[in-house]
């Protein structure tokens, strides 16, 4: 079968070209590719980064929805016509996170991704989209809805009327944020944008904080809290915030770190650690389970996705440059008029 890929030309840019799929293995399943959201790893893929050069040669970006065209003899987890998202981590199918979890992630440097008209993967690396789901709206689900469920819910270190704070307001926070409120948390968001602060509140954050107005928000939640702290920290990683993220939490609380912005690495306060009996638990996307796991929140729930914009396939530059304007959620390129 011939089918449109974008392969990654090791000088920034991508190279569309025409390619062929593999016969259908026994458990295979092809689909067509509907809707993929981006990802800043993306970037790095693409157009280099973290002192890496650009890759060469590989199809790029990891999350998508799609619709089962044709299924191998074998396949038992899938129908013509079923709506599937890829995973970010698809040898990790249940319990705690291995060195073997790490093969063959798609969309980096080692592993092809999802930036094709059609894809043909195992049905172990699949799941269901949930049906009240736009195809947008579901290709958001891998990487930022799967690391915000993995560290709200999987971790177990909140429940109902615990304080949560998020910090920015990009795909993984938005989601964060959705979950919480849904769980009966409370929710404090801190961003530096008022205008992104009115929507987190749209979304159920119980109190913002304008990290412009108030550059020491860790004192702004201790305010909000009467001095107790919160029982988990949403770090996103940014520059010297690990600091601002322990002093904000609450004694026995969790500091979840989700993300990497930071270009240099900081000094971690151990006595801040030692002394709130803290717990600092990164926190990489999730397993299979989980992600079907949290599908069926999704659905009982009826949450949706934050997405602040959508992109025809043939805009897949500026899409990627639009993720520079830190968006409100995800930022998506469609299939839809291709």
């Amino acid at each position: 079968m011939s089918i449109q890929a974008w392969r990654t030309s090791g000088k920034g840019n991508l190279d569309r070209v025409e390619e062929s799929l593999p016969p259908l293995g026994p458990n295979d399943v092809r689909f067509r590719v509907c809707a993929i959201s981006l990802n800043f790893r993306d970037k790095a893929v693409i157009h280099g980064g973290w002192g890496r050069a650009p890759t060469k040669g590989r199809v790029p970006l990891t999350d998508a929805v799609g619709v089962v065209t044709d299924i191998g003899p074998g396949v038992s987890r899938f129908r013509v016509g079923d709506r599937v998202c890829t995973t970010v981590m698809p040898a990790w199918i249940d319990g705690p996170l291995t060195g073997d979890g790490f093969i063959g992630s798609p969309g980096t440097r080692t592993t092809d991704g999802v930036l094709a008209t059609h894809l043909q993967w195992h049905e172990d690396t699949l799941v269901h989209a949930p049906a009240h789901l736009t195809d947008d709206e579901a290709s958001t689900l891998t990487i930022a809805a799967l690391t915000a469920w993995h560290a709200v819910v999987e971790l177990g270190a909140v429940q109902a009327g615990d304080t949560v704070v998020v910090q920015t307001t990009g795909g993984v926070a938005t989601f964060a944020i959705q979950f919480a409120a849904a769980l009966g948390m409370r929710v404090i968001v801190v961003s530096r944008s008022a205008k992104k602060l009115a929507k987190a509140m749209a979304l159920g954050a119980t109190d913002v904080i304008d990290s412009l107005a108030a550059s020491d928000w860790e004192r702004e939640v201790m305010r909000l809290t009467q001095g107790r702290g919160a029982q988990l920290v949403i770090d996103m990683g940014l520059e010297n915030g690990l600091a601002r993220s322990l002093a904000a939490t609450a004694p026995e609380g969790t500091v979840a770190i989700v993300g990497v912005v930071q270009t240099t690495s900081h000094t971690l306060d151990i006595f801040a650690v030692m002394n709130g009996n803290l717990r600092v638990r990164g926190v990489e996307t999730g397993s299979r389970a989980m992600f079907e796991r949290m599908n069926r929140f999704l659905v009982v729930h009826g949450l949706r996705p934050a997405i602040d914009r959508v992109h025809g396939i043939d805009a897949i530059d500026e899409a990627l440059a639009s993720l520079e304007s830190a968006p409100f959620g995800k930022v998506v390129l469609s299939f839809a008029d291709a």
